[in-house]
């Protein structure tokens, strides 16, 4: 039970919640379940370590015009994870930070991501199998594991992004560490 020490400790530094295992009765959804909130603490602990690195002053950097500013690309990140959640529609999301200083960005990414992990603890097994759940009107509906999967994707897909931004400005980027759990 190591593994399973190491996942309440991390929810707990982070303030969630984790359901009791005996509330979900599937093994492989219980052990799916531990397993995605052990990895996103890990991807919160690394995507916070590149708001980190970027100082402050170029929050607003942009490589070319067209696109986002690193501060915006990290908002969008959060605002893209917060649409995949709110279609389980049992947590508020946090709201978008009104300005894109290294402040806010950082505060608006934590709040982030303890909102997708209280939603995933907040869920029966169930809800993974769900096939309703609609992000918008263009969006066919998808099952609740892979609004998780997307959410995972989405924000490995825009932190890689910033590597740019980090290198532009003659930053090594924070090193990544796959902590696979147990």
């Amino acid at each position: 039970m190591p593994g399973r020490r190491r996942i309440l400790k991390a929810l707990a530094v982070s303030g969630v919640a984790p359901l009791a295992a005996a509330d979900w009765s599937n093994p492989f959804a219980r052990q799916w379940r531990n397993s995605f909130l052990s990895h996103w603490q890990v991807e919160k602990k690394y995507t916070l370590a590149f708001v980190e690195a970027m100082p402050a002053e170029y929050f607003d950097f942009k490589p070319t015009p067209a696109q986002r500013s690193f501060g915006e690309q990290l908002v969008h990140l959060g605002q893209a994870n917060t649409a995949y959640m709110r279609t389980f529609q049992i947590k508020t999301a946090p709201a978008a930070p009104r300005d894109i200083s290294k402040d806010s960005v950082r505060a608006y990414l934590t709040a982030v991501f303890d909102f997708v992990a209280e939603v995933l603890t907040s869920l029966g097994e169930n809800d993974l199998e769900r096939a309703d759940l609609r992000i918008n009107e263009r969006v066919k509906p998808h099952r609740g594991i892979d609004l998780f999967l997307r959410a995972y994707t989405h924000t490995a897909h825009h932190r890689g992004q910033t590597v740019v931004y980090l290198r532009l400005k003659g930053i090594t980027p924070p090193t990544w560490s796959f902590e696979p759990s147990t």
